[in-house]
């Protein structure tokens, strides 16, 4: 076996062995070996330190103490003995091979070459003693080198005689093998582990509604939003990872929806009924960025998603898209079909680092539109006096809500006003492609009325910018709703997403808090 350079043999290599279900009962090890294979191919490999393992890849805290604290030594420990076990098993065919030499953590990779190019090879320094796995172990016998011979002895043999003792000795070793594996009747060569497939039965359509979560295999979930979210279905491939309970995700529609990953190669084929829908795929990041295990930031992770063999997403990097690590990002696309078969094909293929997925939802929406987005400041949803849904407050950054019973003086939606969310905030509304019309409620229930101290309605002014332009600037509600305690929407059109795909609004105080009380987003174009 010989050392080779980085390469895409070598990435392959690690993912094959992230699939292999390895490390389904070991996550940490997982992060371990995703870690320093990621270092290694980025040139960094002589940095991967002890410290540096246990604060990015363990969790750590920064004053961690190597001589008081022995994880990482354990753990790589454990992933030598997990890879050595791999590679004598299911992995032994493999032709890339990924080795962690002891008092080291850089990752060797490791070609393993046929029998008749290693006797090319074989030079008297290179022959390890008793090397494990050699044709000497397999016939029970010892490899004794020359320089291993009692004191005195080794001084009558010439280079040489040496030499021919050795080839010698490899040529007898060599026929013995031949001859005793020969008369053995040749059995089924080591398969590659299983994978992960789904066994459910596959019979009619997905309902015209269908969410799912990646990973999770308990019972339906229902969010506060009131959605059915079902355990994780018709996938193949992939590594699933959960998410701990008490992880906070930024911008979650409910704080518990996340609750595992499925990660590597992998794809979904979803049978899907006929006509046009709407795919949102969820995302977080919670392995890469600033906190996490893996540390590293932008570009730490990038995949491409493809939808019925078609690459819809490239190059997809979680971090940059949600613009922090364990935030939610979310990534519409519209338009989808089931393909000739009448299923739905997602495939998710790692381009830095593996692929990654925590959930899908699936809408049947007329071509060319996606669904509308409402949202109301209030801890429930609540439906219109036109029978419309308005979502419990969601896609938030920042800023903080509450709740209150003075009604506005303004008919006819007076239920979109019982909440309202304020400070400094943004929301991070993720949409497909094209041009939507935004309409922002407003009402000023705090100052200038009875439940406040301060008389002056004018008393708060903001600013709001929809992706980094200026929407409205020093604006006072009760100014332009003709006083406090009444409504008024301001609207705008032709919007566009950003290039991550989201609609960022922004509020900014410029005399205490900005606020607001409902958001709506229709696509027009």
């Amino acid at each position: 076996m010989g050392a080779i350079t980085p390469s895409q043999h070598e990435r392959a290599a690690v993912d094959v062995v992230l699939q292999s279900g390895i490390f389904d009962k070991a996550p940490r090890l997982g992060l371990f070996f995703r870690y320093i294979c990621e270092r290694h191919f980025e040139g960094n490999g002589d940095q991967i330190k002890e410290y540096s393992i246990a604060l990015e890849a363990l969790g750590r805290p920064p004053d961690f103490d190597p001589k008081k604290d022995s994880i990482v030594r354990v753990e790589a420990h454990r992933l030598r003995r997990r890879l050595q076990e791999y590679y004598e098993g299911p992995g032994a065919m493999h032709p890339v091979q990924i080795v962690i030499p002891n008092g080291q953590y850089r990752p060797q990779f490791i070609v393993k070459e046929s029998g008749a190019h290693a006797v090319e090879q074989i030079s008297e320094p290179a022959i390890p003693a008793r090397a494990t796995g050699s044709a000497f172990e397999s016939l029970g016998l010892t490899q004794v080198l020359p320089e291993e011979l009692p004191a005195g002895r080794n001084r009558l043999f010439s280079p040489a005689v040496r030499m021919a003792v050795l080839v010698g000795s490899l040529l007898a070793v060599g026929g013995a093998y031949l001859f005793v594996h020969g008369l053995r009747k040749p059995g089924p060569r080591n398969s590659a582990p299983a994978e992960d497939v789904w066994t459910g039965p596959v019979s009619s359509p997905v309902p015209a509604e269908f969410r799912m979560l990646a990973g999770y295999h308990g019972l339906p979930f229902v969010d506060r939003q009131g959605h059915t979210w079902n355990s994780d279905a018709f996938y193949r491939g992939g590594v699933v990872t959960p998410i701990s309970p008490g992880r906070l995700i930024e911008g979650q529609p409910d704080p518990h929806l996340l609750k595992a990953q499925r990660s590597g190669r992998f794809q979904y084929d979803i049978p899907l009924g006929p006509g046009t829908h709407e795919l949102r795929l969820y995302f977080a990041e919670t392995e890469y960025g600033a906190g996490n295990p893996a540390g590293g930031g932008d570009g730490s992770r990038m995949f491409q998603v493809s939808v019925n063999g078609a690459i819809k997403l490239s190059l997809l990097d979680l971090l940059a898209g949600a613009g922090a690590p364990n935030r939610l990002y979310v990534r519409v696309l519209k338009d989808v079909r089931p393909d000739s078969d009448g299923r739905l094909h997602l495939r998710f293929d790692p381009a830095v680092g593996p692929a990654v997925l925590n959930g899908i939802e699936i809408l049947q929406s007329p071509p060319g539109r996606i669904h509308p987005v409402r949202i109301v400041a209030q801890n429930t949803p609540v439906t219109d006096s036109d029978g419309r849904w308005w979502a419990a407050d969601e896609y938030f950054l920042g800023g903080t809500l509450v709740s209150h019973s003075q009604e506005v003086l303004t008919p006819p939606e007076r239920v979109l006003y019982h909440g309202e969310r304020y400070g400094n905030f943004a929301y991070r509304i993720p949409v497909a492609p094209g041009k939507y019309r935004v309409t922002l409620h407003f009402a000023e229930t705090w100052f200038g009325t009875a439940a406040s101290n301060y008389a002056d309605p004018s008393s708060r002014s903001f600013d709001v910018y929809a992706n980094g332009t200026a929407l409205l600037r020093n604006y006072q509600i009760s100014k332009d709703a003709g006083g406090a305690g009444r409504s008024t929407t301001k609207v705008f059109s032709n919007l566009e997403p950003n290039a991550q795909g989201t609609l960022l609004l922004e509020f900014v105080p410029v005399k205490n808090y900005a606020e607001v009380n409902a958001i709506e987003v229709v696509e027009t174009d």
